[in-house]
């Protein structure tokens, strides 16, 4: 009778060890990050338009989905009117103060980001 209870234990544990591992596959395979895409090749400018003002223009290369598009004066979140896709020639003209840092970054998803232009402004 005793060795029934132990096989019992022995087939709990094996159960509790293989869902912990499962759960630290799901787990690592949710934070591995990168998808191996990596960010469109484009270039961008960045000018100044007046005191209060600046320009971001896509200066050529691969087109960008405008869900994967982000434009930050100072860390902060820009809204830009693009058209879907965003492609070679089109800008946009957001706020951003004198001295400001604007970055264009691309935001792919699942830890992938990558910022394609700075300038401090």
């Amino acid at each position: 009778m005793l060795e029934d209870g132990d096989t019992v234990l022995n087939l709990v544990g094996a159960v509790l060890i293989l869902a912990v591992v499962t759960g630290l596959v799901v787990v690592g395979l949710n934070f591995s990050g990168s998808t191996g895409e990596g960010a469109p090749d484009t270039d961008w400018t960045i000018e100044r338009v007046n005191d209060t003002h600046v320009r971001v223009t896509h200066a050529g290369g691969e087109s960008v989905r405008t869900d994967e598009l982000r434009v930050t004066a100072d860390s902060v979140r820009r809204a830009a009117n693009w058209t879907d896709p965003v492609s070679d020639g089109e800008s946009a003209v957001i706020s951003a103060s004198d001295g400001s840092l604007v970055r264009v970054v691309w935001n792919g998803g699942r830890g992938d980001r990558s910022v394609m232009a700075r300038k401090r402004v």
